[in-house]
């Protein structure tokens, strides 16, 4: 009888790390840059086509055809942007249209809740493919990330958000394998993400005049933002014990 018992724990491990692998090829395929290419190609793809059957659609009409949407305008645009962000696919322009169709205050509101709710849905999708799929995508870097989510989850995440210290995809999935719980991820989140989603958002919404003070206004918003975000990433980078560095 002794000797069956290893062999019960073997089987029982085996179909464990099959499921492992088997979540981790299916978050290698979601996160593949040919998928993530493909996703943004077929928005693009369908500007293009609903811009040629209109006999091309400026600025102005196409904001006007939001207007005449109402409320279902934003909403729709929203959703598009969760889809796009949950499927990891950069999500900054969508940030920049959001501002340039709506204005740079009701822009950045509605990109704002789509790029929350795209990264909760990859949030939840890290969760539910496990820590050993994850490692895949992650990599080194996961084990950095959890460091910096283990002592104080959410003031930890919510500077990580402020300060980009990780690539925003990673953030998104990596913090479903750690002990952080949803509320706290979403609503640091949220918040975490106002300054840059304001930048990007006022950019777009007055770049149809380069030359105004209200362009000129979101460039220097946009810079500055960038830039403290790099030198405080710097400064925190710096500030990690040898070997121990974010990558």
């Amino acid at each position: 009888m002794s000797r069956t018992e290893p062999m019960s724990g073997s089987a029982s491990a085996t179909p464990t790390s099959e499921r492992a692998a088997a979540r981790g090829a299916v978050l290698s395929r979601v996160t593949h840059p040919a998928v993530r290419a493909a996703a943004l190609g077929v928005l693009v793809v369908g500007a293009t086509v609903v811009g040629l059957r209109s006999d091309g659609i400026g600025v102005e009409p196409l904001q006007a055809a939001f207007a005449d949407l109402g409320l279902l305008g934003p909403v729709l645009f929203a959703a598009v942007y969760a889809i796009v962000a949950a499927l990891l696919v950069p999500a900054s322009p969508f940030t920049v249209a959001a501002g340039l169709l709506f204005g740079p205050v009701l822009g950045s509101a509605t990109a704002l809740v789509g790029a929350t709710a795209g990264a909760t849905g990859a949030f939840l999708l890290g969760r539910g493919l496990g820590r050993e799929a994850v490692e895949r995508f992650g990599g080194r870097r996961l084990a950095a990330l959890d460091r910096h989510l283990a002592a104080r989850g959410f003031v930890s995440l919510l500077l990580i958000r402020l300060v980009p210290l990780f690539p925003f995809n990673l953030v998104n999935v990596g913090s479903g394998v750690t002990g952080l719980r949803l509320r706290e991820y979403v609503l640091a989140t949220a918040v975490g993400i106002v300054p840059g989603t304001v930048a990007f958002a006022a950019l777009g919404g007055t770049i149809t005049d380069p030359t105004s003070p209200a362009f000129l206004g979101a460039v220097a918003l946009f810079v500055v933002v960038t830039v403290a975000a790099g030198f405080a990433a710097r400064r925190m980078r710096a500030r990690e014990a040898p070997g121990q560095a974010v990558r």
